[in-house]
């Protein structure tokens, strides 16, 4: 069964009519990843620095290098217990981690 339409033209199936009205209609926001989205980018560029521009004490930091964490999100990936499994790394080298994290917003086992 097909609808018809006057357009003051004259008769048109009601799918041509929709068809134009579609036209018209407002576009759809753009939902994808904004490339100038400032904490996107912020958090980007934080999570690739160094794990050494982070003034993490070097008897942290040279384990961590031996043990492939070099970028900071390397290191927000590990769980603490992954953390203690470093040879050379104990709680209290966890625990001043986590502080060093906690100050910019990030913590131990986070899913990027």
């Amino acid at each position: 069964m097909a609808y018809w339409f006057d357009l003051g033209e004259g008769v048109v199936p009601l799918s041509i009519f929709l068809t134009r009205l579609n036209m018209y209609s407002a576009p759809t926001p753009d939902t994808s990843f904004d490339k100038y989205d400032e904490m996107r980018l912020h958090m980007e560029q934080l999570l690739s620095s160094s794990i050494t521009e982070l003034d993490i004490p070097m008897r942290i930091a040279i384990p961590l290098d031996i043990a492939g964490v070099r970028r900071l999100k390397d290191l927000v990936t590990l769980s603490r217990e992954d953390l203690l499994k470093v040879n050379r790394l104990g709680v209290k080298a966890a625990d001043e981690i986590e502080r060093i994290l906690e100050r910019f917003g990030l913590s131990l086992d986070m899913a990027i």
